[in-house]
């Protein structure tokens, strides 16, 4: 209620004359570019837009449901620009500017790990000239991976790449179905900007979904509250809403909420501990009580080394997201360092965590067999399950193919002692030496996007 009296009173600056004509004719009333939007608006835009769809893949066996009961998306980190490794010195770790070769690696990871259904935009390949990235990244993501994969776009020149690839991937009829998954963000407070406006209506008008993405931060381009936080990013994004569904009734809109609080003392965000994830609860929430799709949380953490802190700070915050009923869990695997760095490391202990969440909001089955009262009764009390044949038939279910196998601490200090990160770097280097690119391109289609992206 607070976020719709923000909307009607304070309005929302949207930096796109056409976007402004649009919701002009619509009803919407807009003063130069800042626009009031009702109640009544809201609630029309929130009747067309989907609960959930399908992501359609490059395969019929990729589709992803996303949205409603059971759509649950897990995606890498996205937008790193630099990468922490082990190193020498004090702190053994050291970050480096990321580079092509490591955006391939996270795309080699992500396709091998069933854990990750995305493969987001992991890495900023600083070694590629500015003008050329997108196209690079993509193809480096395509050929490593036939999973789907975030589809980059920040400035008006991505939204023509995308179409293009789109176009070699799958032909001119491409956007007959929700394919390309676009995460956008409005500019806090209450501000949306004219590159993102134009990409909204475009993605929108192809019937493509958008996550729109509201990254307010308590204290700084919020008010200082984590009411407050979330008002401000509620009204940004059901105007964001109110836009696409202007732009074409029914097209798929994610809510996302990406709140932080500011630390007032150093100006920094705070990317983990209790305000992070109540407020990652809450945004799933607000869009739980829309009815759409929603981003919410994520596997960050604030530390710059693959140790406790790092894995505790993701558990909590990754977990909290899932339990709260998140659909798109963007950032799942790999960030670090305040979302500025990534670590190949934790991408494959974040893929651990993301399997155990998968089986812990697995609903307890209780059909004849699980249930198991012929074998209760058949053991009676003080007896042992061991040997029945049912215990047989089950001995696999909970059992984690890429878990540490349970050891005695003398075998496991036999064997070397290896703590988390250190196997995570061992199975780091085995997976990306096993890895095998997809074949489901032809030779004419490969060719063609090497020619548009390397070129």
């Amino acid at each position: 209620e607070s976020a719709l009296r923000v909307l009607e009173r304070t309005g929302v600056v949207v930096q796109d004359d056409a976007a402004i004509a649009l919701l002009r004719a619509r009803g919407v009333r807009c003063d130069g570019r800042r626009v009031y939007v009702t109640e009544d608006q809201v609630q029309e835009a929130l009747a067309s837009a989907p609960g959930s769809f399908v992501l359609h893949g490059r395969r019929p066996e990729l589709a992803l449901p996303l949205g409603g009961a059971d759509g649950r998306v897990f995606a890498s980190g996205s937008g790193a620009a630099y990468m922490l490794e082990p190193g020498d010195g004090a702190a053994g770790v050291r970050m480096r500017s990321g580079t092509l070769a490591d955006l391939e690696s996270t795309a080699k990871l992500g396709h091998q790990l069933a854990a990750i259904d995305f493969n987001s935009d992991c890495m900023e390949p600083l070694d590629v000239p500015e003008e050329a990235r997108t196209r690079r990244g993509t193809h480096a993501r395509l050929v490593n991976s036939d999973k789907a994969i975030e589809w980059v776009a920040s400035v008006d020149a991505d939204i023509e790449d995308s179409e293009r690839i789109n176009e070699i991937l799958f032909g001119s009829e491409w956007h007959a179905v929700p394919r390309a998954l676009i995460v956008l963000n409005t500019t806090a407070p209450l501000l949306i900007s004219g590159e993102t406006a134009r990409i909204l209506l475009h993605w929108a008008r192809r019937g493509q979904p958008v996550c729109m993405t509201s990254c307010v931060m308590g204290g700084t381009t919020g008010p200082a509250t984590v009411a407050g936080v979330l008002t401000v990013q509620h009204a940004e994004l059901l105007a964001g809403l109110v836009l696409g569904q202007a732009a074409r009734e029914g097209a798929p809109f994610v809510y996302g909420g990406l709140p932080v609080m500011a630390s007032l003392r150093t100006g920094a965000a705070r990317f983990s501990g209790p305000e992070f994830v109540r407020m990652a609860v809450a945004t799933a929430q607000l869009a739980h009580l829309c009815g759409l799709p929603v981003r919410a949380g994520a596997a960050c953490t604030d530390s710059h080394a693959v140790d406790a802190r790092a894995m505790a700070e993701s558990a909590e915050a990754l977990s909290s997201a899932v339990f709260a009923g998140a659909h798109f869990l963007f950032q799942a695997a790999g960030i670090m360092s305040s979302f500025n760095a990534l670590s190949l490391e934790k991408f494959v202990l974040d893929a651990d965590l993301i399997t155990a969440l998968r089986a812990a909001v697995d609903p307890v089955r209780a059909g004849e067999e699980s249930l198991a009262e012929d074998v209760i009764d058949a053991v009676g009390p003080g007896g042992g399950y061991l040997g029945q044949s049912h215990t047989r038939r089950h001995a696999r279910d909970l059992e984690r193919p890429d878990a540490q196998p349970l050891e005695t601490f003398d075998r496991w200090a036999a064997a070397g002692g290896e703590d988390a990160a250190a196997l995570a770097a061992r199975r780091v280097r085995d997976l990306l030496a096993a890895h095998e690119p997809p074949a489901d391109l032809d030779r004419a289609t490969r060719r063609q996007l090497d020619d548009y992206c390397l070129s």
